[in-house]
């Protein structure tokens, strides 16, 4: 112990009971029937359209980045919290530690993902495919909207990049299928070992008390968010940009983190808004725990819009037609002959991603709100997952995209992501009763 380090163990912990959760059997039956019925759903929808199969893969693409960004945005919570030597947070740390945690179930689900790496022609990445041929030429009528006989008014040369090409093929030092798959699998060897280091130190603390793990979560801290930047940045290059591999944004990396820390801060908070309605937690939170953590996700609603905007306003100011049609893909443009569907996604995550949500809870009595809050976070993580599918789905074909492959690949990744979390959240206590700065955060409800 040193004098930066003023902590005391306290000698009673406030609570009845460290608050061990646990799930009947038809919860469990459920979390399986669920998915096994998302992943039935994903298959007809597969049979269903022409190209079906790339359409699924992309939709699944999809589901696995919106429950990782939800892992990503709780681990850098717990990231922020150690390096601040945050009080009020010791209470509601525990959720963040699992979703965090659950970066395991994350990254077997993204197997398949690595897979669609060495699909060949059949990729979803265009630098992946290798050459030209049938399926790829087949592949590109798909994009521009030719199957099911219907013509789009996109025109060709919106879609350069989904054949394999010249430039495409410049770039294949970096993207290959097995490079690919290796740096994937050190993203998430270096998000699973942060990870656990902080889940391992806050258990044992649990049981052996002291102040020995706070110090040593704290100290690592600062390297700790650092790797999860760099790493987060080039997972975001590497499974999303790429889909493009024509174009790039500098920016894009700080877009994925802003909507990581959206869905991390919203599912911690709706997690602990949940538990304690359902009487739960060990400990009652005070409002101002849970304003505190509205006060976190209101800051980085208007974070990602204001990176939102920025990578918009730099792309169209600079008009270079290699970096505007990403833009005017995803329905940015009204110009003759370039509008599409995608536009009205673009203005629905406008309204519903930043203006609605901004003035709907910025007032402080908002946030204080539990069942206002409830809403508004599943509004948060719902506007999320669309988000995601406005960056991905577009590449797919010109016209809005949503259906029984996109619901179907959601349930699926999502029921296995809770099953995942689950499992972790029965082997920890809801609070971490040996932190020394428990009593501190304790003493908020008193003070509230």
């Amino acid at each position: 112990m040193t004098e930066h380090h003023p902590l005391t163990q306290p000698a009673t912990v406030r609570v009845d009971s460290p608050g061990l959760l646990s799930f009947s059997r038809q919860a469990i039956i459920a979390m399986v029937i669920a998915a096994v019925v998302g992943g039935l759903g994903a298959v007809g929808g597969a049979s269903l359209y022409t190209n079906g199969m790339q359409r699924v893969m992309l939709a699944y693409l999809v589901a696995v980045a919106f429950v990782l960004s939800i892992s990503l945005g709780s681990l850098f919570f717990l990231l922020i919290q150690h390096l601040m030597r945050a009080k009020w947070a010791v209470l509601v740390r525990r959720p963040a530690e699992v979703f965090a945690m659950n970066t395991v179930t994350v990254a077997l689900l993204a197997l398949p993902i690595a897979a669609f790496a060495f699909a060949g022609e059949h990729s979803i990445y265009p630098w992946a495919r290798g050459g030209e041929s049938a399926a790829n030429a087949h592949w590109q009528a798909a994009a521009l909207g030719h199957d099911h006989g219907h013509e789009d008014p996109a025109e060709p040369h919106l879609y350069p990049h989904q054949t394999f090409d010249e430039l495409t093929a410049r770039k294949t030092a970096w993207l290959n299928p097995t490079l690919f798959v290796i740096r994937l699998a050190l993203y998430f060897a270096v998000w699973i070992g942060i990870s656990a280091f902080y889940f391992y130190h806050s258990r044992r603390q649990d049981a052996a008390g002291g102040v020995a793990d706070t110090l040593q979560m704290e100290k690592w801290s600062a390297p700790a968010l650092i790797a999860l930047g760099v790493t987060l940045t080039f997972a975001a290059f590497d499974l999303l940009m790429s889909l493009d591999p024509h174009w790039y944004s500098t920016i894009y990396g700080v877009y994925f983190f802003a909507g990581c820390a959206v869905g991390g801060f919203a599912a911690v908070l709706l997690s602990w808004l949940v538990l304690s309605r359902l009487g739960l937690t060990p400990a009652r939170l005070s409002d101002e725990h849970f304003r505190d953590l509205g006060r976190l996700l209101f800051a980085f609603v208007f974070f990602w819009a204001y990176i939102a905007f920025s990578q918009y306003m730099l792309l169209w100011y600079a008009n270079v037609p290699e970096t505007t049609r990403w833009l005017t893909v995803r329905g940015a443009s009204l110009a003759e002959g370039y509008r599409n569907t995608w536009g009205w996604l673009l203005l629905l995550l406008l309204f519903g991603h930043f203006l609605i949500p901004f003035l709907g809870f910025m007032s402080r009595h908002v946030k204080g709100r539990r069942a206002a809050m409830i809403f508004w976070t599943i509004w948060l993580l719902a506007l999320h997952y669309l988000d995601l599918l406005w960056l991905v789905m577009p590449e797919f074909r010109p016209h809005l995209t949503f259906g029984l492959p996109e619901v179907g690949t959601l349930i699926l990744v999502g029921g296995l992501y809770v099953m995942g979390a689950s499992f972790f959240a029965t082997r920890t206590a809801l609070i971490p009763i040996g932190d020394p700065r428990l009593e501190a955060s304790l003493a908020m409800i008193d003070a509230y």
